[in-house]
């Protein structure tokens, strides 16, 4: 049920027949959400798929924590051109 396609999503695992990277569900559960308020903010999710999603995170923990830093890596420089843009 976990599927990488380049081109989708920079070749990410996802969640088959959508495109929500696994990183995603994963950042949810570690913020402290239940499978049931994951499925709220990621509506297009079964709870079966998020177990699944969970499962390849918690065998793959390295590889996904990886995507989850980029992503932090990200906003904060998204942050810091945004604090010297305002403060111009």
């Amino acid at each position: 049920m976990i599927t990488r396609t380049p081109g989708i999503l920079g070749g990410k695992p996802c969640v088959r027949g959508h495109r929500i990277a696994v990183h995603r569900v994963a950042g949810w559960w570690k913020l402290g959400l239940s499978i049931e308020e994951i499925g709220e903010r990621l509506s297009a999710l079964t709870p079966a798929e998020i177990h699944v999603a969970l499962a390849y995170y918690h065998l793959h923990q390295q590889e996904i924590e990886d995507y989850l830093e980029g992503e932090r890596t990200v906003c904060r420089g998204l942050e810091l051109t945004l604090e010297t843009t305002s403060n111009s």
